[in-house]
């Protein structure tokens, strides 16, 4: 028995032996190694193995974060000796084809103490080309779902500013890293939270985003100009302008929590509804108005908005200060959309009829 174990033993290893070295490394092809470099004493992560493209293409991005930590720290002693910029690098996720790397900068000029901020890199192994988090949520239900993910990992940490819970920061550019269920959502100190707790992250799973979840929202697409121009709100269904507080009641399957008074009248909001706020005329106690926070349409600027509606009218707001507004009118219906910027996703939509 021991001699015919033997023999299989050796039979074995002679097998491996004469198999190509091309074929026993086909198994991972795109599996990568990490290590930390430094560059004028930031520090970054580089890359080996996998494709020689990819892995050059992944390592200069990651290197060029450190060059420009190490020419801002050169400007900002120039400004004073003590003044500085310090990054640090970690490999977050490194499995299923997919990379994280995240890089920590801490700023100081003066004053009790500097402020930091996180720069997440995400790869495709594969290609070597960054993900965002449009290439997790892909669809405006899915964009919807990580929003209400992230609300609900907020909502449980008590270092989280009350007004922020609602209320965060969310863009395709926002910082993330993987893990094997989901995503880690990053804010930075003052996002949404004190100083003192600094980074706050949330988990959202895979299960989480890709939910049907049956909640309505502002569900823009080519064909929502022939509803706006029909009084109906996209995404919204039997919500239509026209309709009384009690039909709007009833298509939203929810009793009226509060009310308050605004700029354009009375304003209702119902129960579950908190990103949604409905007008009705005093003339004739039919829908008027409809305010939407980003929860109903996230992760969306002026520019993605435009792709969906063709060009609108951008301009800076005069009633609010670093307010800007994108607007649209089709037939007797506008809509409004503003941002702190053109550049980062919109806060607030405004849908009327007039």
């Amino acid at each position: 028995m021991k001699k015919v174990l033997a023999a299989i033993l050796i039979l074995s290893i002679m097998f491996l032996l004469f198999i190509p070295i091309n074929t026993l490394s086909a198994a991972q092809p795109h599996k990568v190694n990490t290590k930390i470099h430094t560059y004028n004493g930031q520090k970054y992560v580089q890359i080996t193995g996998g494709n020689q493209q990819v892995k050059d293409k992944i390592n200069k991005i990651l290197k060029s974060h450190a060059v420009k930590a190490s020419q801002e720290n050169v400007e900002l002693k120039k400004q004073q000796n003590y003044f500085y910029r310090q990054t640090t690098s970690e490999t977050k996720y490194n499995n299923n084809q997919r990379l994280s790397i995240v890089f920590k900068d801490y700023y100081y000029k003066g004053g009790v103490h500097g402020y930091e901020e996180a720069t997440t890199y995400n790869f495709d192994l594969k290609t070597g080309s960054q993900l965002f988090l449009n290439n997790i949520a892909k669809t405006n239900k899915q964009s919807v779902n990580l929003f209400d993910g992230i609300e609900s990992g907020l909502r449980v940490k008590k270092e989280v500013f009350d007004d922020k819970i609602r209320n965060f920061p969310l863009s395709k550019k926002s910082s993330f890293y993987y893990y094997n269920d989901g995503i880690v959502i990053i804010f930075d100190p003052y996002q949404v939270g004190p100083y003192v707790a600094g980074f706050i992250e949330v988990k959202v799973p895979y299960t989480k985003i890709q939910s049907n979840n049956t909640m309505p929202f502002l569900d823009l697409t080519k064909d929502s100009v022939k509803y706006l121009k029909q009084g109906k709100l996209p995404g919204f269904k039997e919500i239509s302008f026209g309709r009384t507080l009690k039909q709007v009641s009833e298509a939203l399957n929810s009793k009226v929590r509060e009310s308050y008074y605004e700029s354009g009248g009375l304003f209702w909001i119902f129960e579950g509804w908190d990103y949604a706020s409905f007008n009705f005329s005093e003339e004739s106690g039919r829908l008027a108005y409809v305010y939407l926070s980003s929860r109903a349409f996230p992760m969306k600027g002026f520019d993605d908005i435009e792709k969906i509606l063709g060009k609108g009218t951008r301009f800076e707001s005069t009633e609010y200060e670093g307010e800007f507004v994108l607007t649209y009118q089709f037939d007797n219906v506008y809509l409004e959309f503003t941002s702190e910027s053109p550049k980062v996703s919109v806060n607030a939509i405004k849908i009327s009829k007039r």
